[in-house]
């Protein structure tokens, strides 16, 4: 197992006009490198590769692994494991326009399927 990502999923929600760029910030600065299958790649986030979490797999906004999730409140949610360094940034507040969002939040903030009549 790295010990380059935390261990538990966070949640953080930005603006979707900030995503692109804010990401490729992010990425230059916390990124770190993460075997994905044949390959090494330079990613912000993560997800478990086994139910034991003994394994994780690189993730990716450009190729769907990381789904944003938008919100009522137009931003756009995103979770998985991030890094540790990034984890702490968005700890601290040092990541303007980044929010951390609880599990709570995230439902209460995630759009609910109209009720058929």
């Amino acid at each position: 197992m790295t010990t380059n990502f935390e261990p538990t999923e966070r949640i953080i929600a930005v603006s979707p006009q900030d995503v692109e760029t804010l990401f490729v910030d992010l990425l230059n600065v916390y990124g770190v490198e993460v075997q994905d299958g044949p390959r090494r790649i330079k990613t912000l986030g993560a997800h478990w590769d086994d139910a034991e979490k003994t394994r994780i797999r690189a993730a990716s906004l450009a190729d769907g692994t990381i789904t944003p999730i938008v919100l009522t409140d137009t931003r756009v949610a995103f979770r998985c494991l991030w890094p540790v360094a990034l984890a702490q940034a968005f700890e601290e507040g040092a990541i303007e326009g980044v929010e951390e969002l609880t599990p709570a939040q995230l439902a209460e903030l995630t759009p609910q399927p109209e009720a058929a009549e």
